[in-house]
């Protein structure tokens, strides 16, 4: 529900008229949500879990670090499942997602892009879906976008913060971005993953509510970009947090001479594409979007739009060790 409002402006903002009023909600959604968490009595699965989490309301990166965890959990010689939440498609059932027969709007933009990567299962019961991919052959569980879901017992609860967005007013929905409290979410975590430059304020905030734990500093950066000499290009997007992916763009040395964001996990139509098409060859500029938003434009318009690959780079070479050593249960 909340990820149909966007991102609204006054959620940046420390103190707000708007944001005040709906204080009085923030505090009934909130301890609704907490209620509804502490009632749930988590199951243990067969294999570890490890949780990819965040606070803020869409566009903090769990995706992408979700995919970067698999890819070095299978570095280390493991085999990684992932539990998607399908955001967007219809299927609700257990499933597990074939890209070359499930379109995004069964399964979600998301977990087509993860199946990509490794196994993944969508499924509103993720103890089923856990159970699923254990029996499939997984020997580890990476959940996409858990910490607010009490039913699994986690090994390793990973919090993502986008070190753009932070942790905005610090107030929870709707007078805040925020699904939970600061506190609650870096208590429910064992490590936290901070995109991004310029991190040091949300680090003093962390480590406020817990000085031991640990954090780690990654980035994201775009793969195999291939900018032409001075070549305009127009980037568009459906993200929670389209900034990202043009700063990306910009870090390759495209030339950006328009950009357009949309709404996280927009579903585009013809005449959207087409005007998009028309407005691109008005200035002779090549589209680019990312390979989330590709997946969902109709195949007869794909030649005239370029995908562009975004991928997370953890800075610390420690992290997958760390990983592997978190979830042994015989540790």
């Amino acid at each position: 529900m909340w990820r149909l409002l966007g991102t609204l402006k006054f959620w940046d903002k420390s103190d707000s008229i708007a944001a005040r009023l709906l204080e009085p909600v923030s505090k009934i959604y909130n301890a609704i949500s907490s209620a509804r968490y502490s009632s749930v009595t988590p199951e243990t699965v067969a294999v570890p879990t490890i949780c990819v989490g965040n606070v803020v309301v869409g566009g903090a990166g769990k995706t992408p670090v979700a995919a970067a965890v698999c890819e070095l959990l299978k570095s280390e010689e493991r085999t990684p499942h992932i539990i998607s939440s399908g955001y967007g498609g219809y299927i609700k059932n257990v499933v597990r997602v074939d890209d070359k027969i499930h379109t995004y709007l069964q399964v979600g933009d998301e977990a087509l892009l993860l199946s990509r990567i490794a196994p993944t299962w969508i499924g509103k019961n993720k103890i089923h879906a856990c159970r699923a991919a254990s029996s499939a052959g997984a020997d580890v569980v990476v959940m996409d976008d858990g910490l607010q879901n009490n039913t699994v017992v986690k090994d390793l609860s990973i919090l993502v913060v986008d070190s753009g967005q932070g942790f905005g007013n610090e107030k929870v929905l709707p007078a805040g971005p925020l699904r939970e409290t600061v506190e609650s979410g870096v208590r429910k975590s064992d490590v936290v993953l901070i995109i991004g430059e310029g991190s040091e304020a949300i680090e003093n905030r962390v480590l406020s509510v817990s000085k031991d734990i640990r954090i780690y500093h990654a980035r994201t950066e775009a793969v195999n970009p291939t900018p032409e000499n001075d070549r305009k290009v127009i980037g568009f997007c459906g993200l929670g947090y389209p900034n990202k992916f043009r700063m990306s763009l910009e870090q390759a040395r495209y030339n950006v001479v328009d950009f357009i964001a949309f709404r996280d996990h927009h579903a585009y139509t013809i005449t959207e594409i087409q005007r998009l098409i028309t407005t691109a060859r008005r200035v002779n500029a090549r589209l680019v979007t990312t390979w989330k938003d590709y997946v969902k434009i109709p195949n007869v318009f794909k030649d005239d739009i370029e995908a562009i690959g975004v991928r997370l780079k953890i800075e610390e070479d420690e992290f997958g060790r760390f990983l592997v050593e978190a979830i042994s249960r015989d540790k």
